[in-house]
């Protein structure tokens, strides 16, 4: 197309590195978007990005991408300022003063503002995020599509697909959801465990009634998107898992070395805790002078104390943990989509044991990539046959390199998408 294809994704969570899976997916993707010429507008619908701090530095990784609007936040540069009737009053008086400082001092202002940590603080709240939409969040949304009058508005997550009913959105707009994961899906697999979640209950008949909401669902992996063309049929569904690169290593694999890398989710800290409890005694058994670490803000729900386990917490660059690893777990219990994690630690070429679910939609790695166990003592030894044979561990990461760079590239995983873009455009 002559012009750049204008996209809007409307979310309620901020985009950073090494946080959570979602974030990677959806960074990565708008990495591609940005590669083939679209404009990128990224509304941010939650007021409460950092916690009680009423400011927000944008992730240097997004703000590259993407030109991100916040509700009931004021745009500064890279800092996004949470107001209220006496703070907007403050901020519109200094900053006609800002913008008057020599070039030098707003230099010394950026350069300390870059050295502040970018990491939201991890809030628990009595509501789940997934609630529907609030009429504020409506009536921002509203006026970002009214400003930037987008070619294709994507909400992310079938909890905010009600958005794109928006009276305001032009009738030519490509109406498409970001699922991510079967909602009925997963709210199902944990109570039929027993487990709390931190989201909302969903059922089959409310998650069809939001994807409905969509011209194009966008499936991470082959079996959800198979249940979604169930669902709705009339809509297109597209696969879109994660485009990966391979890593090449710096740091020699650490012998009895095993890496977990997770973010504070449900799914991610049932399945960990189940791990450190079950499995991880049996492994020490085998091998006593095993370890274990684990990266990510699931390590602030890690209930007890285990021998040679290392809870690194959120780690900035993982390329050395992965590195270190000879075997990377995906003990999860409960969940849809497709497994960053598992995915991440393949760009890595690290071969993985995992549980039948961590391996939805890419059967096709069991055996090569991956090793399946879904009882303590299967995983156990799975984890003792790769730590002690590295002819199979290398063979398996051989496969996983060829995996990745195979199927996983940027134009294999996205283009197809944005094809469909192209067409539609072209036919209105």
């Amino acid at each position: 197309m002559s012009k750049s294809v204008k996209v809007q994704i409307i979310s309620r969570s901020i985009l950073v590195e090494n946080t959570s899976g979602n974030s990677t997916y959806i960074l990565s993707f708008l990495r591609y978007l940005r590669q083939v010429g679209c404009e990128i507008e990224y509304i941010l619908l939650d007021s409460s990005s950092n916690g009680r701090f009423p400011w927000y530095i944008i992730p240097s990784a997004l703000l590259k991408l993407a030109k991100v609007s916040a509700k009931n936040h004021l745009r500064i540069g890279r800092v996004l300022v949470r107001f209220n009737s006496v703070s907007d009053l403050l901020i519109e008086t200094l900053r006609p003063a800002y913008d008057r400082l020599p070039i030098t001092w707003k230099n010394i202002y950026r350069s300390g503002r870059d050295k502040q940590q970018q990491q939201p603080k991890h809030l628990t709240t009595s509501q789940p995020w997934d609630v529907p939409l609030t009429p504020e969040e409506i009536a921002f949304a509203n006026s970002r599509f009214v400003k930037f009058n987008p070619d294709v508005a994507i909400a992310n997550y079938a909890f905010l697909g009600s958005i794109l009913d928006s009276p305001f959105l032009n009738h030519t707009v490509l109406k498409v959801i970001l699922t991510h994961d079967v909602r009925h899906q997963r709210s199902t697999g944990l109570k039929e465990l027993g487990l709390v979640s931190f989201e909302s209950d969903w059922s089959r008949e409310r998650e069809t009634q939001e994807l409905s909401k969509a011209q194009v669902l966008l499936a991470i992996q082959e079996e959800d998107a198979h249940l979604f063309k169930e669902m709705v049929p009339q809509s297109e569904v597209i696969c879109l898992p994660m485009s990966v690169e391979s890593h090449s290593h710096t740091v020699k694999q650490i012998p009895g070395r095993c890496l977990f890398v997770g973010s504070a989710t449900d799914h991610n800290h049932y399945g960990l805790q189940w791990f450190l409890e079950n499995v991880w005694p049996l492994i020490i058994q085998l091998i006593p002078d095993g370890s274990l670490h684990v990266c990510g803000t699931v390590c602030n729900f890690v209930q007890g104390t285990f021998p040679n386990v290392h809870l690194l917490g959120r780690v900035e660059d993982l390329k050395p943990e992965y590195g270190a690893a000879s075997v990377c777990l995906v003990p999860l219990l409960a969940g849809s989509g497709l497994k960053i994690k598992l995915v991440e630690a393949m760009s890595y070429s690290r071969a993985c044991v995992s549980t039948s679910v961590g391996v939805q939609g890419l059967r096709e790695i069991v055996g090569k990539t991956t090793l399946v166990a879904d009882t303590p003592e299967d995983f156990a030894m799975h984890v003792h046959t790769l730590l002690n044979n590295p002819d199979k561990r290398r063979w398996m990461e051989v496969q996983a390199y060829e995996f990745v760079t195979q199927k996983l590239s940027p134009q294999a995983v996205y283009q197809p998408f944005m094809n469909y873009v192209y067409q539609y455009l072209h036919s209105g």
